[in-house]
């Protein structure tokens, strides 16, 4: 296999899997009685901490009532919390409640975790350390490369590989 062969067949396999956990995290999310949409608000106020229905519309490409009554509907559930801006009276700043966030620290992998165990269950335990040493080789390049170009804000990326400490995975 040529070298852009792999590079597609690796690219189609990342992004299957990618439509895989979403998936998997949409069904989580609709046993808790989430939809998509409300996901996608919830994911975009955690990734920011703070901001706007202004910036929600803009970066979710969501109409300006939709995201405000996602909001509203999410406030009222105590998932997010609207808190007036100080330097404009007419906007909001929306942030994660307390609950929320500690919600998403003792469960977020959680059922992305399982949707993994769940596949490499049907795998062999040699076929699943073949997987594991392949994702180690993989993201071990993709991290070197991104060092190379000056892509340096890895805190954003909390990845088990980035960590140095051996116990916590790393790929070096």
């Amino acid at each position: 296999m040529f070298l852009a062969e792999r590079a597609d067949f690796i690219r189609e396999s990342v992004e299957f899997l990618h439509r895989y956990l979403v998936k998997s995290i949409q069904q989580y999310a609709e046993g808790l009685g989430l939809t998509a949409p409300q996901l996608r608000v919830i994911a975009e106020v955690l990734i920011n901490k703070s901001i706007t229905i202004k910036q929600l519309t803009q970066n979710l490409r969501m109409t300006q009532s939709t995201v405000s009554d996602i909001v509203e509907r999410l406030s009222a559930r105590g998932i997010l919390v609207k808190t007036p801006n100080p330097n404009d009276k007419r906007s909001v700043h929306i942030s994660a409640s307390e609950k929320t966030l500690n919600g998403i620290k003792e469960k977020t992998p959680e059922p992305v975790n399982k949707a993994i165990r769940d596949a490499l269950g049907s795998l062999t335990e040699s076929e699943q350390e073949i997987v594991e040493q392949g994702m180690r080789l993989l993201v071990r390049a993709v991290k070197e490369k991104m060092e190379r170009e000056g892509m340096e804000e890895m805190e954003s990326f909390d990845v088990l590989f980035f960590h140095s400490d051996p116990s916590k995975g790393t790929c070096k």
